[in-house]
C-alpha cells in the first residue's frame, strides 16, 4: 500500500473530522514528535494529472489551513509506505519546524497587475520625439543614424523599465505595511507589470485588502487581479539535501526520485 502525502502540519494528534482525498480515500495524520504528515493510502500508481485530482488535492490542503499551519506538499507525491514517511519527517524535522514557526497564522495572497504597455511605450516615444525635434542634426550619415536609432531605443526601453519600477514601488509601499514577506517580479511580459505574492498574517488580511483597493482606486487605468488567501506555497524554504526519499519515493508525474526543494512548497501545484 503506497502513501500519498498532502502536507506537513504543526500537530501530531489524529484528525477530529473526516476529510477525503484523492479517489475518495480517507485522510489521516502520521505523527512524528510534535508535527505530522497528512496522508491517504493509494492502491495503485496515480499517473494521470486530471483537473479532478488537482482539485481534490487542493481541497484537502485548504481544509487543513482552517485548523493548522500547513506546509503544502507537491501534487502527486507518493512514497512506498509509513516507514518512508517517518524517515522523511526525521530527516527534515528541524527544517519543517522552522518553516512551520515562520509561517504560523500567515497565508499567501497573489497579485497581478496589467498595464497598457503599447500605449505607455507610445507616450514615451512621442515625448522623446519632441525632445529630438528641438535638437539640431549635424551628422545625418547612415552610420550616425544607426547609432542614434540604437540610442533612442535604449532610452525608450530604459524609461519604460523605470516607469514600471516607479509604479511597482508605489504599490508595494502600501501592501508591504501588512505583509511579513513578499516576492515580486517586474515585467514578466511587457503587459504584465507586476506578478507578486505576499505572505500576510491572518490578523492583517483586512488591512491588506483595503490597501489593495486603495491602489486600484488610485490607478484606475490598470487591471488588477487579487487571489487568495492560499496556503503559503511560495514561502516554504528547504535546504538542498541530496537523496531525499532516495529509493523510497517517487514523483509519479516524472517517475523520478523527488529531490530537495521540489518536495514542499512553491512550484508544487
Amino acid at each position: 500500500m503506497k502513501i500519498y502525502i498532502y502536507g506537513i502540519i504543526d500537530c501530531s494528534d489524529q484528525m477530529a473530522e473526516s476529510i477525503y482525498g484523492l479517489g475518495g480515500t480517507g485522510v489521516y495524520n502520521i505523527p512524528y514528535c510534535d508535527i505530522g504528515a497528512i496522508v491517504s493510502e493509494v492502491n495503485q500508481r496515480v499517473q494521470d494529472v486530471t483537473e479532478d485530482a488537482v482539485l481534490e488535492h487542493e481541497a484537502v490542503v485548504e481544509r487543513l489551513v482552517d485548523k493548522y499551519t500547513v506546509l503544502p506538499v507537491r501534487f502527486l507525491t507518493i512514497v512506498d509506505g509509513r516507514i518512508d514517511v517517518l524517515s522523511l519527517m526525521r530527516r527534515y524535522y528541524r527544517d519543517f519546524k522552522d518553516n512551520l514557526e515562520r509561517l504560523r497564522n500567515k497565508r499567501e495572497f497573489g497579485i497581478k497587475v496589467i498595464w497598457p504597455a503599447d500605449k505607455i511605450k507610445e507616450n514615451i516615444t512621442n515625448a522623446f520625439e519632441k525632445t529630438k525635434q528641438s535638437m539640431s542634426a549635424s551628422d545625418d550619415s547612415p552610420k550616425s543614424r544607426f547609432i542614434k536609432e540604437k540610442y533612442e531605443k535604449y532610452k525608450i526601453d530604459k524609461e519604460f523599465d523605470e516607469k514600471a519600477s516607479r509604479f511597482i514601488n508605489a504599490m508595494d509601499l502600501f501592501l508591504s505595511k501588512f505583509a511579513a514577506e513578499k516576492k515580486l517580479e517586474k515585467l514578466k511580459t511587457d503587459n504584465l507589470l507586476m506578478d507578486a505574492v505576499y505572505l500576510v498574517e491572518k490578523a492583517k488580511e483586512s488591512g491588506f485588502r483595503e490597501a489593495f483597493e486603495h491602489i486600484k482606486s488610485a490607478h484606475p487605468g490598470l487591471k488588477y487581479l487579487l487571489s487568495g488567501p492560499w496556503p503559503p506555497y511560495n514561502f516554504v524554504i528547504l535546504p538542498k539535501k541530496p537523496g531525499l526519499l532516495e529509493n523510497t519515493g517517487q514523483a509519479i508525474a516524472s517517475d523520478e526520485v523527488i529531490q530537495s526543494q521540489s518536495f514542499v512548497g512553491a512550484d508544487n501545484l
